[in-house]
Parts: C-alpha cells; sequence; structure tokens
C-alpha cells in the first residue's frame, strides 16, 4: 500500500504543478514524470534511510519517498523565498545533504553518474555500508561522462546503482535515432552488471501505463 500512495500522491503533485504551470505560477520549464510515477517510486523504495540519491527533473516520485513534503516541491517550482533554495533556482534544482540525503540534480545529463559514484565511494571508505544511486533518460545514454562515470563505478565496484529509464523518447528524438546500437551491446562488451526490464505497460488502480 505503501508504494500506491507515494505513486497516487506523485500523480497528485504532478497534477497541481501543471496547473500551477498553466497560471504561470511555475518559474522556467515544468518537465512532467506523468505515466512514469512507478519508476522513481518503486526504485526510491527499495533504499534505505540511510542510503543516498540524486533524482533527475522527472523523479518527483523519489523525492517524496525520500521525506521530501510536497509543499517543498511546490514552493521551490515558484521560486518563493521559503523553498528549499530560498528562490535563488527552480524546478527540482535541490537537494538535503544533511536530513534526507538527496543531492541535487546536474542539467548536464550524465554528470550525476562519477558524482554519486564519488558518493558511494565515500561511504565505503567511512565503514557507513550505504548505496548511492541516480537516474538517467535513454538520451543520457549517449553522452561521454555516461560511459566514463559508469567505467569509473565499475573499475572502482562501487555501490552505485545507475537507473536507466527508456520512455521510447530522447527531448524530441525516438529512442532509436541518435546511436547505432543499444545499452544491452554496450554492457556486453564491459564489466557493468545490468538488468534490463521488458518494455510491457504497467498499469495499477487507474493510473496511467507507463513504460520501464
Amino acid at each position: 500500500m505503501d508504494l500506491y500512495y507515494y505513486m497516487r500522491l506523485n500523480r497528485a503533485v504532478e497534477d497541481m504543478m501543471v496547473k500551477l504551470f498553466r497560471q504561470n505560477k511555475i518559474v522556467g520549464g515544468l518537465y512532467s514524470s506523468l505515466g512514469q510515477e512507478a519508476i522513481s517510486v518503486g526504485t526510491a523504495y527499495a533504499l534505505e534511510k540511510k542510503d543516498w540519491l540524486a533524482p533527475m527533473i522527472r523523479n518527483i516520485g523519489a523525492l517524496l519517498v525520500k521525506g521530501v513534503r510536497p509543499r517543498d516541491i511546490f514552493m521551490q517550482h515558484m521560486a518563493k523565498y521559503d523553498s528549499p533554495t530560498k528562490g535563488k533556482d527552480g524546478t527540482s534544482h535541490f537537494g538535503d545533504l544533511d536530513d534526507l540525503h538527496i543531492v541535487s540534480p546536474i542539467s548536464m545529463l550524465g554528470d550525476l553518474i562519477p558524482v554519486m559514484t564519488g558518493v558511494a565511494m565515500a561511504g565505503r571508505y567511512l565503514g557507513q555500508k550505504t548505496v548511492a544511486m541516480t537516474w538517467i533518460g535513454d538520451g543520457g545514454s549517449s553522452t561521454g561522462v555516461f560511459h566514463e562515470g559508469l567505467n569509473f563505478a565499475a573499475t572502482q565496484k562501487a555501490p552505485f546503482v545507475l537507473i536507466l529509464e527508456n520512455n521510447l523518447w530522447r527531448i524530441w528524438q525516438t529512442a532509436r535515432r541518435p546511436t547505432a546500437s543499444t545499452v544491452t551491446l554496450w554492457t556486453a562488451t564491459t564489466s557493468w552488471p545490468f538488468t534490463r526490464r521488458p518494455k510491457k505497460p504497467w498499469s495499477g488502480h487507474g493510473l496511467e501505463k507507463a513504460p520501464f
């Protein structure tokens, strides 16, 4: 029931933000994860409280699971003074290093991979037995830092988890256009442990279908 609660909460928060955006109250863009709630919620729910995560702009569900209040998300997107960044930034660019162990998103796709690998290695060095996790879209897998970061994590055997979300689009292009191969083929030539979920639509209790 917890998973269902957080998915419904994720949907309600984003529905409200769509309304705020249409009222011109959102500062900057609105990057929705409608239909992809299960990815953020399910993966974040698997973490322990002491573990670290670094969400991307479509991972609001992960923030909610970690304990971020919906009010803080609204205030952040409206750049209010009582938001987590005191109105100095917008969208999901905020974190909580002290209590919730959340690292702020980075706009440059893929850059969170080496950053969170470093967080994972630091936890191991300190004997904390923690895991660090972040997400990336299928389009971000074409960046150089994606490969460099994963290679770094693999060679260091870091307790790091990367969730690659394939919603079949890379911003404005279909997922098949920008590259000549797939992540499955890339991982076959490296030491990266890789698990692939089938591209089956997920449906649950009135939520929209979402590809894994």
